[in-house]
């Protein structure tokens, strides 16, 4: 009778430690590499609906599971990132890799909003700043020979030179400042932290990833239905153009790359194709699916 009482205690220990060991908590890497923007964590774990982790000293967030699988994704950094995770009395700790930076956010952002307020300036206008400035040189050596001959002539043209350059520059403030309320909607925010997408208008989207002004990548996305579209094509090219100036990148030549890829695998039916365009250091991953085309530029 004794050995009966003893035993079902004994059972019962057993049951609970045989549960504790079916709940054993797995990752596919111990250290995770940045792809493109963010570190994507994957493991195991039974017996369980939720798991719980914590990037660096951050707060505790929770994830499912799913048929005893979980993921959870970590944004990029420029330093390296511990992540505890646990699930119940199970605890493993993984590390996410830094990410190099392209630049200030702060000036990264301004520069690519100068850049889109100017390229929605009249074409007119444009043109005429143009032939003023590239007329700028001779234009006072012809003033400085004449001032020789006739310094009261040059004097009368000097005053008509000046005058036409202050309206000049008024007409381009009056245009600069009804070009940048058309575009407010697409510029980029003057700041921003952490993983966020900052613009998202009909043609496109772009993602920003921010640590500490540290601009640390950026996502263009587009629907590919844009691209059959005269405007959509417009839209993109320049977009993507804008964003390549204003990261240190010759826009020139990663456009023209791009649209030796897109030519490429025109006639090709894979549904996801990757490739990666180069300049200047800064990089530029391209994945184009059945929907979308994401541009993922990075350092």
């Amino acid at each position: 009778m004794k050995a009966s009482r003893l035993l079902i205690p004994i059972l019962a220990l057993s049951a609970i430690l045989t549960g504790c060991g079916n709940q054993k908590l797995s990752t596919t890497k111990t250290n995770y590499p940045v792809t493109n923007m963010a570190a994507t964590v994957k493991g195991t774990v039974k017996d369980t609906n939720t798991v719980k982790y914590q990037i660096d000293d951050g707060k505790t967030q929770s994830v499912k599971v799913n048929s005893d699988n979980f993921f959870f994704t970590v944004p990029a950094k420029q330093e390296k990132q511990t992540v505890t995770i646990k699930a119940g009395s199970q605890e493993k700790k993984i590390t996410v890799s830094s990410q190099n930076k392209l630049g200030s956010y702060k000036q990264v952002a301004k520069k690519y909003n100068t850049q889109l307020v100017q390229a929605n300036l009249p074409k007119s206008l444009i043109t005429k700043a143009q032939a003023a400035q590239k007329t700028q040189k001779s234009t006072a050596a012809k003033l400085k020979a004449l001032a020789k001959s006739d310094p009261q002539k040059a004097m009368q043209e000097q005053q008509k030179l000046v005058a036409a350059g202050k309206q000049l520059q008024a007409e381009m403030a009056t245009a600069s400042k009804a070009a940048a309320q058309k575009v407010k909607n697409q510029q980029l925010p003057a700041t921003s932290e952490g993983l966020k997408t900052n613009v998202t208008t009909d043609n496109y989207q772009i993602r920003t990833n921010v640590d500490n002004d540290a601009l640390l990548s950026v996502g263009l996305i587009i629907p590919t239905s844009q691209l059959k579209t005269t405007a959509g094509q417009k839209s993109f090219g320049t977009t993507l153009a804008l964003l390549a100036n204003s990261t240190g990148a010759d826009a020139k030549k990663v456009l023209k790359d791009f649209g030796n890829q897109v030519k490429k695998q025109k006639n090709n039916q894979s549904s996801t194709q990757t490739h990666t365009i180069n300049s200047n250091g800064v990089n530029f991953k391209t994945a184009v699916s059945v929907e979308k085309i994401y541009i993922f530029i990075t350092k």
